[in-house]
């Protein structure tokens, strides 16, 4: 099978090969596995996304096809036919186009690869959090309005396509509209990945974890704040931050100057942006608690599945898919509640029999959402879908 993928993630050519980020390019590679060929129709970086273009593609069979540059969305959206002109043209050459969503561009694409079959790889949607974008009010109704726009759109691309979704609240919002549609699971994790250990909080300071997007939507500013509660009560624990910062949200200054005005500058580190693999990995397995506080819904962060392969105890916000996946396997708490969480910070600390438990049960679930496992099945829903779609085409011809 020859497909296409696309998404707004960048990737770059350097010296002969390939570059993107990690949790990209895992994905690809594990694709690239299964089938002879994929064309990776991605857009170029800004000079500001270099770095996070950190793994490099070893897989022989996986082409970049450069749509352009990875300008504002308006202006995507203005020169819609430049960017996907690329896909147009090599559309004769693919059994089948992936497209992963939300994205910009994804209706555009969709149409632009026809009469080849679609695949949509859908992972949250531009609706969520959009009140907390730190913009004015009149800028925040323009992004929801487009926002509207383009979900609209991808419905309609749903319709004819075969549509894999990463969330239970995906499932719900498209079942009656996506004739052809089914739940995964997406993650950066390999079986060759996993680190095992029984428990954790048995040093000082105790350490408190948070990998991903640096943006006010995932809590951050309520983790320091239960931080600063936490320490006035004499526990010795600290923050570490890992990811890169979101563009226009100054969340890590306003971290930084509250922590300071709280007098735990030294207890909140942020460790920078860290690539998928062992430099993150062990990231893991230096924390004791890992704290995802997200306010608005989501798909299913990655970076759970990370935690719990590495053995590192979940905390989480009750929102999105994440009960529905893991309840029983994480601490889950109400979203918005600086309370909630420091309360569950110091359970959490104070009782090894449950961090244990939910360390156990964390590590079971992650080994079932491995690449290997989740690629393979889709693949092998995709091959299904395309010869019932070949069998239907002849019947009708």
């Amino acid at each position: 099978m020859r497909i296409g993928f696309h998404y707004h993630v960048p990737a770059c050519s350097r010296e002969g090969a390939i570059y993107m980020p990690g949790y990209q390019g895992r994905f690809v590679e594990a694709l690239a596995a299964h089938c002879s060929k994929v064309a990776c129709f991605l857009h170029s970086p800004r000079e500001d996304e270099r770095e996070y273009l950190d793994h490099r593609i070893s897989s022989p069979n996986v082409e970049l096809v450069n749509i352009g540059p990875h300008a504002s969305t308006p202006k995507r959206m203005l020169q819609a036919g430049r960017f996907t002109a690329p896909a147009r043209e090599r559309r004769s050459d693919l059994d089948l186009m992936l497209l992963r969503g939300p994205s910009p561009l994804l209706p555009q694409m969709a149409a632009a690869v026809q009469p080849v079959p679609r695949a949509l790889l859908l992972v949250g949607s531009y609706l969520d959090g959009v009140g907390d974008l730190p913009q004015p009010w009149w800028r925040k109704k323009l992004i929801q309005l487009w926002s509207h726009w383009n979900q609209h759109a991808q419905t309609k691309v749903v319709a004819g396509a075969l549509t894999f979704v990463n969330s239970r609240k995906l499932y719900e919002a498209h079942k009656g509209k996506a004739p052809n549609l089914f739940e995964t699971r997406t993650t950066t994790l390999s079986e060759k990945d996993f680190f095992e250990r029984d428990d954790t909080c048995q040093q000082r300071p105790v350490r408190l974890l948070y990998t991903g997007r640096l943006d006010r939507s995932k809590g951050l500013l309520e983790m320091v704040e239960a931080l600063s509660n936490l320490v006035k009560e004499g526990y010795d624990l600290g923050l570490d931050l890992v990811g890169w910062p979101e563009k226009g949200d100054p969340i890590l200054a306003e971290i930084q100057e509250y922590a300071r005005g709280q007098g735990i500058a030294n207890r909140v580190a942020y460790l920078g942006f860290k690539p998928v693999g062992p430099e993150l990995f062990q990231c893991y397995r230096a924390a004791d608690i890992f704290v995802v506080a997200s306010k608005a819904s989501e798909g299913f962060p990655r970076t759970i599945w990370e935690a719990m392969a590495h053995s590192v105890p979940v905390l989480a916000t009750e929102v999105g898919s994440i009960p529905h996946f893991i309840r029983g396997a994480a601490k889950l708490i109400p979203p918005r509640s600086v309370q909630a969480l420091t309360s569950a910070i110091k359970e959490l600390i104070g009782c090894s029999d449950e961090r244990r438990a939910y360390i156990r049960a964390g590590r079971a679930s992650a080994m079932n959402i491995t690449l290997e496992k989740q690629v393979k099945q889709m693949f092998k829903t995709m091959g299904t879908w395309l010869e019932e779609n070949r069998f239907s085409a002849a019947t009708q011809g």
